[in-house]
């Protein structure tokens, strides 16, 4: 068995249920191949931004204590829908 990795880092508090795929990266941003680089800009896109592209302040992601948070503590159902 492998041991475990600690993460150290700031959490986000997500209370946001029933999340699925297409509210953690929205299909029409998945043209590029799995696993490459830049899909960071793209995480909950529809709810981190507005129609014009401005951040959402009320948003977790978007302040300033959770910017660059490394660990999310989500509400019930997080994920849920295609596993592309």
């Amino acid at each position: 068995m492998r041991p475990f990795t600690t993460l150290t880092g700031v959490a986000a508090p997500l209370d946001l249920p029933n999340v699925d795929t297409d509210r953690i990266i929205p299909a029409r941003f998945l043209s590029k191949g799995r696993g490459a680089p830049g899909y960071a800009s793209f995480l909950f896109h529809d709810v981190r931004f507005d129609a014009d592209g401005a951040e959402r302040p009320e948003f977790v992601l978007n302040q300033a204590p959770y910017r660059d948070a490394k660990i999310l503590v989500t509400a019930e159902n997080f994920g849920c829908g295609s596993s592309r």
